[in-house]
């Protein structure tokens, strides 16, 4: 069994105040990122939330997403410096979706060990309620990251080559 550590959906949230499910809310791009990472995604990222998709453009990901179905499409690099923006989306689309959760990861360029290990965390949570991270459109490169970390066949994670079912 991997040993990921575990991390609650608390830890993980946005800060409900910043932003909250039927908003329309749109915050500007920050010029620069702190190395450590923001408290709050919003402070680093633009986000456009209303109640049925939310978009995050941080450094160099985007993030599109829905609550129902539950389902974020990431295009671009994942590592340090988006996580914070990564996770609080997870989190926020697992607490207000429901089933699994879907992730489409056919437009991802790059994942760095820390964007692998927080999926792996977000599966781990999802587990504890009886769902799951489903990862879509997994590539080769990335399928053989997750085997050699041993996190191919974590709690709550299921690994799918192929895109997205249409529905």
């Amino acid at each position: 069994m991997p040993n990921v550590p575990s991390v609650s959906n608390d830890d993980l949230a946005f800060n409900d105040d910043a932003v909250s499910i039927g908003d329309s809310v749109s915050i500007g791009d920050s010029a620069s990122i702190d190395p450590a990472g923001p408290a709050d995604p919003a402070e680093s990222a633009a986000h456009s939330l209303d109640a049925e998709r939310l978009e995050i453009q941080t450094g160099a990901m985007h993030v599109a997403a829905t609550f129902e179905p539950p389902m974020l499409a990431i295009d671009g690099d994942i590592d340090a410096s988006v996580l914070p923006a990564l996770v609080g989306t997870l989190a926020k689309v697992a607490h207000h979706g429901r089933g699994d959760v879907r992730v489409d990861l056919g437009r991802l360029r790059r994942v760095d060990l820390g964007g692998l290990r927080a999926l792996v965390a977000s599966a781990s949570n999802l587990n504890r309620d009886g769902r799951r991270l489903v990862l879509h459109a997994v590539a080769p490169w990335l399928l053989g990251l997750l085997i050699v970390a041993g996190w191919d066949d974590a709690p709550g994670l299921r690994v799918v080559v192929g895109p997205v079912p249409p529905g």
